[in-house]
């Protein structure tokens, strides 16, 4: 693979980031439907900028997606993350990089815990996860009825400071 750059997303990634959100998600890592059915959709949930993107030359590898404005401003310190890895780049240090680059931009901008949900069907996400020093804060037993079965949704975190 060539080297790696991590940047925010530019209009020029919006095809390859809506082709891996296509391509990705799936009833053992997701609760729900894909929700952005078409680019422009893609583009309204996510505009130019508001990811950080992992790509090898023009190709789009892995992109993190957070919430930085929050509901309520007490919770304007965590961000809740969403993260993609294309099938060709997943167990190649590519999200490594990327998470790295995540919690240095959290600092610099004075948050302090990031948070994320993970299915109980997804244990490749949980050990990356825990890899990345995110601990498990809850379980919501059964929370989700997928493939004929409830399956857990794990709730995680990290503290920076």
């Amino acid at each position: 693979m060539s080297e790696i750059e991590i940047r925010y997303s530019t209009e020029a990634d919006l095809p390859g980031l809506f082709a891996i959100d296509q391509q990705i998600w799936n009833s053992k890592n997701s609760p729900g439907p894909i929700l952005a059915q078409t680019l422009t959709a893609y583009a309204t949930n996510y505009p130019v900028g508001s990811q950080l993107v992992a790509v090898a030359g023009t190709q789009v590898l892995e992109m993190i997606s957070w919430n930085p404005l929050p509901p309520f401003v007490s919770a304007r310190f965590t961000w809740d993350i969403g993260i993609g890895v294309a099938t060709a780049a997943q167990h190649q240090g590519v999200g490594q990089q990327l998470m790295r680059r995540l919690k240095l931009e959290a600092q610099q901008r004075g948050i302090h815990r990031i948070e994320l949900n993970v299915l109980s069907t997804n244990p490749a996400a949980r050990q990356f996860y825990a890899q990345q020093g995110f601990q498990v804060e809850g379980v919501s037993r059964g929370a989700f009825y997928l493939d004929g079965q409830f399956v857990d949704d794990y709730s995680l975190a990290i503290l920076l400071d």
